[in-house]
C-alpha cells in the first residue's frame, strides 16, 4: 500500500498493468491442460489490431454458420 489505508489511483494503475501482462505473458492454454497447442496450429495468428481483426473473425463465423 502506498497510502495509510490503502492504494493510490496510481498505484492501483500500476497493479493493474502488471496483471495484465502477466496474463498475456504466461499463455491462457497452459492453465488448461485438456487443450494441446497443436488444436491452435492452423488458426489465423492476429498481430496487428487485435480487437477489430477478432471482430471480424467473429463476425465472419457467425455468419458462415446461420
Amino acid at each position: 500500500m502506498d497510502l495509510e489505508f490503502g492504494y493510490s489511483p496510481e498505484r492501483m494503475l500500476l497493479i493493474l498493468r502488471d496483471r495484465c501482462q502477466y496474463l498475456i505473458e504466461k499463455d491462457s492454454t497452459l492453465n488448461n491442460p485438456h487443450i494441446p497447442a497443436s488444436y491452435f496450429k492452423d488458426w489465423e495468428q492476429i498481430t496487428t489490431n487485435h480487437a477489430q481483426h477478432l471482430r471480424e473473425l467473429v463476425t465472419e463465423t457467425i455468419q458462415e454458420n446461420t
